[in-house]
């Protein structure tokens, strides 16, 4: 894990401030939570139809082993996504507010 993020609140309207923004964080971590079930369904899919495990192909995808059909752009978009949406997720969790 890296460093933990800081919000620091000041005093006017600090308790207000403070819980608007705690609420916003919370939500905001119910959403990419639905994200990245949303997104690993897809994969699932993807995984199902291709008969091959996402980690695997995204590697041969780099590698440039897979070709471009527009599938398996789709299907790498989505692994991105994935990982985007894990590292803001983690993001959120690790902040700190302060006041």
């Amino acid at each position: 894990m890296g460093e933990i993020a800081r919000i620091i609140i000041e005093p006017q309207g600090a308790n207000n401030v403070r819980s608007l923004v705690k609420s916003a964080v919370e939500n905001e971590v119910k959403v990419i939570g639905f994200g990245i079930a949303k997104t690993k369904r897809k994969l699932e899919e993807l995984e199902k139809r291709f008969g091959m495990d996402t980690g695997d192909f995204y590697r041969k995808f780099n590698e440039g082993k897979m070709g471009d059909d527009l599938e398996y752009i789709r299907w790498a978009g989505e692994y991105e996504t994935l990982q985007q949406l894990q590292r803001d997720h983690n993001d959120l969790l690790e902040t700190e507010l302060c006041s």
